[in-house]
C-alpha cells in the first residue's frame, strides 16, 4: 500500500453540473457562448493561480477577456453571487467518504489536489472534506497548477512523504502526466456517469484506470 494519496478534487471527489453552471452564466451575461468560452479560457491559468487580489479583479478581468461590457459593474457582482451558488449545488460522490476514512484507518496520509479559483476553499470546507483529509492544497493559494511540478511537490511535502510513496489520482491524463514525471505512482479515474468540466481523457497514456475511489481500496 502506498503512505499517500494524492487526490484531484473536481470530478474526481465531487460532482458538479458544469453544463448548467454554464448556461446560467449565459443568462446573466446575454453573452455568447464563444464569448464566454474566451473568457474564462484566457483567463484560466491566471485565476488557479491566484493572481488577482480579489474576487472583483478575477470577475472584471474575466468580462474583458470575453469581450463582455460591464459599465457599472452589475454582471461582475451577479457573476461573483453565481459562483458562490455554484458552490452549494456541488456534491460529493458516494465513495468518497467511505474510502477516505478506510485510508485514515489505515495510517494512509491523504491530500486534495486541485487546479482552481478562490471559491474553491469555501467549497471544500462546506462539505467537510477539509478535515476528512489531512491536506488541502489548491493551485490558486499555492501560485502553482497541475501539471507543474510545484504543487505536487508542496503535497509531498505538507504530508511528509516522497514521490515514489505516493498515489495520484485525478480525471485528466496530462494532470497524471505531471505527477508520473516526479516518480508518483498514477490512477486516472473515468466515472463513465458523469461529464467531466475538461471532458473524458481522450487517452490514458499507460496509466492505470479506475472508474471509483472504491477501486484504491
Amino acid at each position: 500500500m502506498p503512505a499517500a494519496y494524492l487526490l484531484d478534487l473536481y470530478d474526481t471527489l465531487v460532482s458538479t453540473d458544469w453544463r448548467e453552471w454554464w448556461a446560467e452564466l449565459q443568462a446573466i451575461t446575454g453573452a455568447s457562448e464563444e464569448q464566454l468560452a474566451t473568457a474564462y479560457e484566457r483567463t484560466r491559468r491566471e485565476r488557479n493561480a491566484g493572481a488577482f487580489e480579489s474576487p472583483e479583479d478575477e470577475m472584471r478581468a474575466v468580462l474583458s477577456a470575453g469581450g463582455i461590457a460591464d459599465p457599472e459593474g452589475s454582471l461582475t457582482a451577479k457573476l461573483i453571487t453565481a459562483e458562490e451558488a455554484l458552490g452549494r449545488n456541488i456534491y460529493v460522490y458516494d465513495d468518497v467518504l467511505p474510502t477516505l476514512e478506510t485510508f485514515r484507518a489505515d495510517d494512509i496520509r491523504t491530500a486534495i489536489v486541485s487546479n482552481c479559483n478562490r471559491g474553491t476553499r469555501t467549497i471544500v470546507e462546506r462539505l467537510g472534506l477539509d478535515v476528512a483529509v489531512d491536506e488541502v492544497v489548491l493551485s490558486c493559494e499555492v501560485g502553482a497548477t497541475k501539471p507543474e511540478e510545484k504543487i505536487y511537490r508542496t503535497a509531498l511535502d505538507a504530508l511528509g512523504v516522497d514521490a515514489s510513496a505516493a498515489v495520484f489520482v485525478d480525471d485528466q491524463t496530462a494532470f497524471c502526466d505531471g505527477a508520473r514525471a516526479i516518480g508518483i505512482d498514477t490512477r486516472l479515474i473515468v466515472r463513465r456517469d458523469v461529464a467531466p468540466y475538461g471532458g473524458f481523457a481522450p487517452t490514458t497514456n499507460g496509466h492505470t484506470v479506475i472508474g471509483s475511489l472504491r477501486d484504491l481500496t
